[in-house]
C-alpha cells in the first residue's frame, strides 16, 4: 500500500510541476501578446482562446489532486475538533468516500464531454483564425481522476490502518495565521 501512495504522490508532484509550468507559460504568453499589441501593433494570435481554454483549465483541474494530497481543500473543524478520535475517523472516512464519489461523477461527465468534443473536433474562432480546443477537454477527467484516486486511497489507508505513502501536509504544522 505504501508504494501506491508513493506513486500517487509522484503523480501529484508531476501535476504540480505541470501546473507551475503552465502558469509561467501563461504569464509569458500574455506578456508577449500585450507587448506585441502595444509596441508593434501585432498581437499574438489566439491568446484569448489559448489562455481561456488551455492554461486556465489545466491549472484549475490539474491542481485538484495536488490539493487533495496536501489536504488543502477548505474544511471547517469547529465541531469535529471537540469529538473523540474514533468518531472523527468515521467522519473522515465518510467524507473521503463522499469526496471520491462526487469527483468520480465529475470525472465521468468530463470524460463523456471530452469524447464528444474530440469526435466533433471542437474549435473556436478568434479573429480570422480557427483554433482547435478539443484537447483541453481532457484536462477535466484527468485532474478529477487524480483527485478521486488520492481520496479513495486515503480512505483505504484510514480503514486498514496501513502506512500512508502520500506527501501530506502535517496536520500539526503551524501556519502564519495560527
Amino acid at each position: 500500500m505504501f508504494m501506491i501512495g508513493r506513486a500517487l504522490s509522484f503523480l501529484s508532484r508531476s501535476a504540480s510541476l505541470i501546473g507551475a509550468i503552465c502558469v509561467v507559460l501563461m504569464m509569458l504568453h500574455v506578456t508577449a501578446d500585450v507587448l506585441g499589441r502595444y509596441l508593434f501593433n501585432t498581437p499574438v494570435p489566439g491568446t484569448i482562446v489559448v489562455v481561456a481554454n488551455y492554461y486556465m483549465v489545466l491549472v484549475t483541474f490539474i491542481a485538484l489532486g495536488v490539493a487533495e494530497e496536501k489536504r488543502a481543500h477548505i474544511s471547517v473543524e469547529v465541531l469535529t475538533d471537540l469529538m473523540p478520535a474514533r468518531p472523527r475517523t468515521v467522519l473522515s472516512v465518510f467524507s473521503g468516500v463522499l469526496t471520491a464519489a462526487v469527483v468520480v461523477v465529475v470525472m465521468i461527465g468530463g470524460y463523456t464531454e471530452a469524447v464528444k468534443k474530440t469526435r466533433g473536433g471542437a474549435s473556436m474562432e478568434q479573429g480570422s483564425q480557427l483554433f482547435e480546443i478539443w484537447q483541453s477537454f481532457w484536462f477535466v477527467p484527468v485532474g478529477a481522476a487524480l483527485m478521486a484516486l488520492i481520496a479513495a486511497y486515503r480512505v483505504i489507508v484510514t480503514v486498514t490502518g496501513t502506512k500512508n505513502g502520500l506527501n501530506e501536509t502535517d496536520p500539526n504544522a503551524k501556519f502564519i495565521n495560527d
